[in-house]
């Protein structure tokens, strides 16, 4: 296990400010020298080893970035957040079964295990009625002991986040941004002190980023990856949400969508029918389904 002092975590986030070092280079830099405080001190030539020259430059132009990067620290540990390394033994065991999992994470209160986690999905541009339907499965699934993960995206995710809240549950928003992005929405500032209470705010991406394309694909990831099951509401038109049911299905998630979504004149649905989703009608129909699962959640596999 790697120490969680202050100026080696400082590397940590070095290494990711660097442009053009994702999760796969990152995860490739750790494997060959263990830590990114190694790399910030190995000799270019077995840096070439791994990588490209052009990153190898940033790499040496960014060394005296380590004075900025202290800083964003000492506001991450103002604002309650906590640095989170593969290395740790808080780092949740499912993340590190999917391809490629994020080097590090930020994170906002609990990260309970020993759950089972449903993420609940689907469009920003959704009707009141399928939001309702977001707020009454995760209010359901908290009382009958899942948590809920969603992305915190304005429509669907924010009703499930909202529904499990309220249901007394506890509910995990995975960030497509850098946690200083984090904002709260209008919908939760009623509930506002019930959602730091009850939510966790995660994220992989360095603090200051914001919103991009490539950082919500690899948000998806993150949804259902922390999950066991995914449920989808409404699948929007621009294909986010298949994009997570697609990532589900190559992670081994079992996949459901809502029954009434399928029957409208969405595309979309059709697709994520096509890869195997389970249709359910109600929460009586997706408790019933999920019933096997809830018991494999007590198992070791499913104890983080």
């Amino acid at each position: 296990m790697v120490r969680k002092e202050p100026e080696l975590l400082n590397y940590w986030l070095w290494l990711q400010s660097i442009q053009g070092i994702g999760p796969a280079t990152f995860n490739k830099l750790l494997k060959k020298f263990g830590t990114p405080q190694e790399v910030f001190h190995a000799e270019r030539k077995e840096l070439l080893k791994v990588i490209s020259e052009k990153l190898i430059d940033l790499i040496f132009e960014s060394k005296n970035d380590l004075g900025e990067t202290k800083h964003i620290l000492f506001t991450l540990k103002q604002r309650g957040f906590r640095i989170i390394t593969i290395y740790d033994p808080e780092y949740p065991l499912r993340l590190t079964r999917i391809p490629n999992p994020p080097p590090l994470i930020y994170v906002y209160g609990a990260l309970p295990t020993k759950t089972c986690n449903i993420a609940i999905i689907g469009a920003r541009l959704s009707s009141q009625e399928r939001q309702g339907k977001a707020f009454e499965f995760a209010c359901k699934l908290v009382d009958s002991g899942f948590m809920v993960v969603s992305g915190y995206a304005k429509g669907i995710d924010t009703y499930a986040h909202l529904g499990a809240i309220k249901g007394k549950g506890h509910t995990i928003m995975v960030l497509p941004t850098g946690v200083f992005n984090f904002r709260v929405h209008r919908e939760f500032w009623e509930v506002k002190d019930e959602l730091f209470a009850r939510g966790t705010i995660l994220s992989e991406f360095f603090p200051l980023a914001g919103w991009s394309t490539s950082q919500a694909i690899l948000r998806n990831r993150l949804t259902s990856g922390l999950s066991d099951a995914v449920l989808v509401i409404e699948p929007g038109i621009k294909g986010g949400t298949l994009s997570t049911a697609r990532w589900a299905i190559r992670q081994g998630k079992l996949l459901f969508i809502d029954k009434e979504a399928t029957r409208l004149p969405n595309p979309r649905a059709q697709e994520i029918l096509a890869l195997g989703a389970i249709p359910v009608k109600d929460n009586k129909d997706l408790l019933k389904n999920l019933a096997i699962l809830k018991k494999s959640c007590n198992s070791s596999y499913f104890a983080q």
